[in-house]
């Protein structure tokens, strides 16, 4: 019978299975070519179940019946979303009960190359590990959480594309396309995302399906203390400053925060785009956001109450930032003194800013004074 292609009405294969001992090959097949005709309609409960029955049966392993078997499950995997699959392949000892003609490349009767079985098992247990994240390892390299930053409309052909940037928190940045997120275009931007990723032989990278993270966005990407600086509303963008004077915008947050203040925000920034987005966690209050984003001593130099500025030198330079290097000396308003608007301050005066570098109207960064402490 294995060496026949006969596929077995039920009655035939119940038949099989309640004599297996006496034929237990034979019966290994029969599962295996009514399970591959009928996989579709017959449900995933009853085919579970033959896929049990099938693995209580002996044999020698690796075996051509197991190939094929490892190929149904495959097909399985694709169409039943309760079907462990990843359990599944434990129970086989994969990848160990492979022959090696699984690891090759296959060539059909119409002379094109198709994927291996390896492949096919390794492309289906991605998936599977992308929809069932408690199956994953810290070895599940193609699957990357990503926040997805921006979408982009394109019109071709009179057919409006989109695509949606997303980026990691090492900074790989893809683009990918609009359907393969769950829900509508304009919801998908500003959250986190599981993408798994499939590489060219050419090395280039693509998201091949996405799915709602379970993840919380400081599982993934560091908490930083940021300055709210200021908000453009023609566009709904907070402009955030860290303590190292990057730059960030936060677009149309569900956190609102107000400037002049502090937030907890996780900084989004690409390998090469320059534009680095925020994401708000939450606010911080006055004194942890002062303690945490940092003051520096300086004394003041001159004061011009008439013109309402001063200005002061540094006690102490400044780390070398990413965004360049402060100056030891500049100037900033009276009214951001904590206290009387400035009017008692005086030549030789110690006091304590913030500060951080900021482009002006010449294109270049300066120091930018945004609070005085007295």
């Amino acid at each position: 019978m294995s060496e026949q292609k006969h596929i077995p009405t039920w009655d035939e294969l119940m038949e099989s299975i309640n004599s297996v001992g006496e034929h237990p090959l034979d019966t290994g097949w029969s599962i295996y070519r009514y399970l591959n005709a009928n996989y579709k309609t017959l449900g995933s409960k009853e085919s579970r179940s033959l896929l049990a029955i099938y693995m209580k049966i002996p044999q020698a392993l690796p075996s051509l019946l197991h190939s094929c078997m490892l190929n149904v499950s495959v097909k399985m995997s694709e169409l039943y979303p309760d079907f462990n699959f990843a359990a599944f392949l434990q129970m086989c000892h994969y990848p160990q009960n492979l022959r090696p003609e699984d690891m090759e490349k296959q060539k059909g009767s119409d002379g094109r190359t198709y994927s291996s079985l390896k492949e096919k098992i390794e492309k289906a247990l991605a998936s599977y590990k992308l929809h069932n994240p408690e199956s994953r390892t810290e070895e599940d390299e193609t699957i990357v959480s990503m926040y997805a930053v921006k979408l982009f409309e394109t019109e071709r052909d009179g057919r409006k594309l989109r695509s949606v940037k997303l980026v990691a928190s090492d900074g790989m940045e893809l683009l990918a396309d609009s359907h393969l997120f769950s829900c509508k275009p304009w919801e998908i931007v500003g959250k986190l995302y599981d993408v798994l990723i499939r590489t060219s032989k050419e090395g280039n990278r693509r998201a091949s399906e996405i799915v709602v993270s379970n993840k919380k966005m400081s599982d993934v990407f560091e908490t930083v203390v940021g300055y709210v600086d200021r908000y453009d509303a023609a566009n709904g963008q907070y402009h955030i400053f860290d303590n190292q004077s990057r730059h960030f915008v936060a677009e149309k947050p569900v956190i609102k925060p107000i400037v002049g203040s502090f937030v907890n925000f996780a900084p989004i920034i690409p390998n090469q785009d320059k534009f680095k987005s925020a994401y708000i966690y939450n606010n911080v209050d006055e004194a942890k956001g002062l303690e945490s984003f940092g003051t520096y001593d300086a004394v003041v130099k001159y004061v011009n109450e008439e013109k309402g500025y001063f200005y002061y030198q540094l006690l102490k330079m400044p780390a070398e930032t990413p965004e360049g290097e402060y100056t030891n000396e500049g100037s900033a308003q009276l009214s951001l003194v904590n206290v009387n608007g400035g009017s008692n301050l005086k030549v030789g005066m110690n006091i304590q800013i913030m500060l951080f570098l900021a482009r002006g109207s010449d294109k270049k960064k300066h120091n930018r004074v945004v609070k005085i402490i007295v």
